[in-house]
């Protein structure tokens, strides 16, 4: 019997959408990697736990200690990684990106080899460091410039970085080109592009089938390819009618101003020129430049020292994990150290793997929900505990995959060789490399904070059938954001039949805005300080009472961003669970990103902002593609009209103050119809309009803001 074909097509003009973006299966295993952040200690400092490692770890107090010794003690307590793993670790980091950006140069030297070398890329499906170390003057040797920056594994982490750079790069040439090509050939899409608010779709859409792609995330390529050029165009156009202006929406303005004044004729004229300009001699194109603080050992694929980091359980301190960091040539880390196959060029650190603890405190949990009768709770709880205990699993399988590969190397390179051991090993180490097993992980460096971020494989079919009760998807959701409530959704059972919730965090938010409060004075009060420091000694570095405010302003904004996080996880979280439970096969959420208000709204832009609505989408696809989403079953659509239309006949209703009036009142927390005399919650009524959009231009698979 031939199989049903269940791939997705593309849509037929005059065809209606119909915005499936799962088959007929009930789970859908995803090949993408759930990613886990572990923080990482020094090798000697006591990792907190919750419970118990509280108290400060009395081997570094100070009272008894002279004042060397304190000094000694300084450089290697302090934070959770001490001064010396910092400088060590930042010296390792400086090494990776100057050999990163010195690969990116010797690419770029020439327009034509970084040319050639993009489109290699591009047609290369993945390990785009093969496709770089084929040129001969990118060869790694022992005591060439980039042997004496890095060893030759981490050197393949290296180019697979660069070819990421360069691949990106080469996609955004490639755009640009073609939307001058357009631009030459269309003096009227010219004008358009710089005289209008927002950069128009149809002309987005048109450099992206240009550039080769006709759907998917190409249109973000293409939409970031068109802000460049107007960038560009915009600053060109100011100097050459010598306006300064600094800021970008003072620049946007004075340009459209031009563009609707009576010299529109002689500023078009102008831009014209420099499409022109740029057709025959090229786009003032930058090479590009790699300053992220993040090591990735993502081409590091086989099991052996040589990929530059090592696991070892610590047999002392119950699951805790020992990092071992293999430096480049001419940083030595600390002294030798008997364990690490990397010797006295190592850095060691240890972290805590939470992953036991935390199922263990799920299953518990999960218990005591199946006591209380509460079900769809206790499976929320099985399932995280499952997926735990799989993680865990997944990195024990890796440290022993690691350990057995080594010691195979050894015994094949004795004398007497050991058959039975060996055949032992083998056998092992191909069970291991087929199983569930973690990625290569990413280190992350951000002030006094070091985190490993471990990818580790989506949770299979059996473990989903296993947990997750057995439900036919095949409803749809849309979801509103709202200013009174962060999230509003509205799920269709048919017919008229709705499930509908209003999930917020009002202690998070009203914490949020207690520090936005904080931080508008704070600014204020420094870019006070800041210009009467400027004016009376340019060029000097401002005082400590200064430097000492724009600490305290970046540690609020620290905070700030910590509890958006949360909140986007908790909306996010919620959200899916609440969808999961009825069966949702597909969520719709509204396209924000070129939302803006009307004016006398106050502060209603900036409260969308702080919903984080790009990262919520972000949040609600990760998850449910590791519940067995195909593609996440996540889409965006045009919001448009959906707060103004009545949701039960279509017509245009008001806002009211409550669901017993009739007057409209601007920002009205209820909707009322004239028409029906419909009466809704006003967010839950564009909710339920966003269910019934099916615009084939604005939705698009799997899109976020």
């Amino acid at each position: 019997m031939m199989k049903k074909r269940t791939r997705r097509h593309p849509r037929e003009q005059g065809r209606k959408a119909t915005q499936q973006t799962m088959d007929d299966n009930n789970i859908s295993v995803s090949s993408a990697y759930q990613v886990q952040k572990f923080s990482l200690n020094s090798y000697h400092r006591i990792v907190a736990r919750k419970g118990k490692g509280r108290r400060p770890d009395l081997t570094f107090s100070s009272k008894t200690r002279t004042r060397s010794e304190r000094e000694v003690v300084k450089l290697i307590s302090g934070k959770k990684c001490s001064t010396m793993d910092l400088q060590t670790l930042g010296q390792n980091f400086e090494r990776y990106i100057e050999a990163v950006n010195l690969v990116l140069n010797k690419v770029y030297a020439s327009s034509e080899m970084a040319q050639q070398i993009g489109k290699q890329l591009e047609s290369s499906r993945g390990q785009g460091y093969v496709v770089l170390r084929e040129e001969p003057f990118l060869e790694w040797e022992p005591h060439n410039e980039f042997g004496n920056l890095v060893f030759e594994r981490m050197y393949r982490n290296v180019l697979e970085t660069a070819a990421r750079i360069i691949h990106a790069d080469h996609t955004r040439r490639k755009l640009v080109n073609a939307l001058l090509t357009i631009l030459i050939d269309d003096r009227d899409q010219l004008r358009r592009l710089m005289a209008l608010k927002r950069i128009p779709a149809d002309l987005v859409r048109k450099v992206r089938e240009s550039g080769g792609k006709k759907s998917g995330s190409y249109y973000h390529y293409a939409l970031a390819a068109c802000r460049q050029v107007r960038r560009t165009l915009d600053i060109h156009l100011l100097e050459e009618l010598d306006i300064k202006s600094s800021f970008r929406r003072s620049q946007r303005a004075r340009v459209r101003e031009r563009l609707h004044s009576v010299d529109s004729v002689k500023t078009l004229d102008l831009l014209f020129a420099e499409v022109q300009n740029w057709v025959s001699s090229g786009f003032p194109f930058a090479t590009p430049v790699f300053k992220q603080t993040t090591m990735e050992f993502a081409a590091s694929t086989e099991n052996t020292t040589g990929q530059g980091y090592w696991f070892e359980e610590d047999p002392d301190r119950e699951d805790e994990i020992i990092l071992f960091i293999k430096t480049p040539p001419g940083i030595t880390g600390h002294e030798r150290v008997p364990d690490s196959p990397y010797r006295s060029q190592t850095i060691r650190f240890r972290f805590l793997d939470w992953l036991p603890r935390k199922a263990a405190r799920a299953r518990r949990k999960a218990r005591e929900a199946r006591t209380q009768g509460n079900d769809r709770r206790a499976v929320e709880l099985e399932y995280r505990a499952e997926r735990f205990e799989d993680m865990s699993k997944q990195l024990r399988n890796t440290i022993r995959l690691q350990h057995l590969t080594r010691e195979l190397t050894s015994l094949k390179s004795r004398k007497t060789l050991d058959e039975k051991r060996i055949t032992e090993l083998k056998e092992e180490v191909k069970r291991l490399r087929k199983g569930r097993r973690c990625a290569p992980p990413v280190l992350m460096v951000r002030g006094h904070r070091i985190t490993l971020s471990i990818p580790f494989m989506s949770p299979d079919e059996n473990m989903l059938r296993r947990v997750l009760p057995l439900v036919t998807r095949t409803r749809r959701a849309g979801v509103d954001r709202g200013l009174r409530h962060p999230v509003v959704l509205s799920v269709r059972n048919g017919g008229d039949s709705y499930d509908e919730a209003r999930i917020g965090r009002d202690e998070l938010y009203e914490k949020r805005r207690l520090l936005r409060e904080q931080t508008r004075v704070l600014m204020s009060e420094l870019t006070l300080r800041r210009n009467n420091w400027e004016r009376k000694k340019p060029m000097v570095l401002p005082p400590a009472h200064i430097l000492k405010k724009e600490r305290e302003l970046e540690a609020i904004w620290t905070k700030v961003r910590r509890i958006d996080r949360e909140i986007s996880h908790q909306l996010a979280a919620e959200t899916v669970w609440f969808c999961e439970h009825r069966g949702v096969k597909t969520i719709y959420f509204e396209d924000l990103r070129h939302f803006q208000p009307a004016g006398g709204f106050r502060t209603h832009s900036w409260e969308l902002s702080t919903n984080l609505w790009g990262k919520i989408i972000e949040g609600v696809r990760y998850r449910r593609l590791a519940l067995g989403h195909k593609y996440g079953g996540v889409w965006t659509v045009n919001p448009a009209w959906t707060s103004q239309k009545c949701s039960a006949c279509g017509e245009r209703g008001v806002r009211v103050r409550d669901g017993d009036s009739i007057e409209e009142e601007r920002g009205g927390e209820y909707f009322y119809c004239p028409s029906c005399e419909f009466r809704l919650h006003a967010d839950v009524n564009a909710a339920r309009n966003i269910l019934k959009i099916q615009i084939e231009p604005s939705a698009v698979l799997g899109r976020t803001a």
